[in-house]
């Protein structure tokens, strides 16, 4: 049943897309976040605020709090393990403290990412897999699911973590990060796009609908009091190669790529997710495939990019 919802980081490129997709679909959502809704949000509501993280703009004790505010760039510098506790792990962890103090004990999802998974053993990754970072990014992730689910724990409160794949396919498809937005910036210039490796290593892409629509089921049924923590992975539960995106994308476009392949002996291996668990207890499971998702995208990037003109 839908009712009041914050929604954490809502001016970034996930958030938005939540905001809109639950106030659509009938949930009271508020936005909170330190800059303004981008252009195509009227209507939306927004708390715009110094420190998303203080949690001084909570005045709900009971209301879910979708939190999209954190850390999104995967390839962020840290100077080691102390700085990355110090500067992304703490404040996460001090967010939720800090709504805990105001006497909030509501539901809390929070996205994390498939990347906790590191290389996995075998496909697909189910939520039992061993954690195995990778990068500072995952690192993160992480450490603070580890924290908030002990907090979950000690102190009531429903958590939903969600280890969410490669999202793609929002409504500002320029402000994308990802492959799939180098590849079409590529076609749409002409400047040379490097494979690193052989091209064929597997990656579960989501596309946004999936994505809001599977959030919207989440926050719809929190976790059971006496199992507060749950673990959900979000993906397509089907692999794509970037050999195989780029003949979508020179599909989609009808432009050839500049192709340059540099061998490397450092390549990733693949990354499928088993989504099982979402369609038994959310009875959600993702729709568009990727094919539809890349012509989906390479229509709105047209567009954007006419309404730009």
């Amino acid at each position: 049943m839908a009712g009041k919802v914050f929604v954490t980081g809502s001016s970034g490129m996930l958030g938005v897309e939540c905001l809109r997709h639950l106030d659509a679909t009938g949930w009271s959502a508020t936005g909170v976040s330190r800059r303004p809704l981008p252009g195509g949000s009227a209507g939306l509501t927004q708390i715009t605020v110094g420190s998303v993280l203080a949690a001084d703009w909570l005045e709900d004790a009971s209301a879910p709090v979708l939190h999209c505010a954190g850390l999104s760039d995967a390839r962020a510098p840290f100077d080691g393990v102390t700085d990355l506790l110090s500067r992304e792990v703490a404040a996460q962890v001090a967010f939720v403290e800090a709504m805990l103090a105001r006497g909030w004990r509501g539901h809390l999802v929070y996205l994390s990412s498939a990347a906790v998974y590191g290389n996995p053993e075998s496909l697909p990754v189910a939520e039992d897999h061993p954690l195995r970072p990778l990068g500072f990014y995952a690192l993160q992730k992480v450490e603070v699911e580890q924290a908030l689910g002990f907090l979950a724990r000690h102190h009531g409160f429903g958590l939903s973590v969600l280890r969410v794949a490669n999202p793609y396919g929002g409504a500002r498809p320029l402000a994308e990060r990802g492959v799939l937005r180098l590849l079409f910036d590529a076609a749409r210039t002409g400047a040379p796009f490097t494979v690193n490796g052989s091209g064929e290593g597997l990656r579960d892409y989501l596309h946004m609908s999936d994505f809001v629509a599977a959030v919207a089921r989440v926050l719809a049924a929190p976790p059971p009091p006496q199992d507060p923590v749950r673990v959900l992975n979000l993906g397509s539960g089907t692999g794509t190669s970037l050999n195989r995106l780029i003949g979508l994308v020179e599909a989609a476009t009808g432009r050839r790529l500049d192709l340059r392949s540099v061998p490397s002996a450092l390549e990733v291996a693949s990354n499928v997710l088993d989504v099982g668990r979402a369609e038994r207890e959310l009875g959600w499971r993702a729709v568009c495939g990727i094919e539809d998702g890349v012509r989906r995208m390479a229509a709105a990037r047209a567009a954007e990019e006419g309404a730009k003109c």
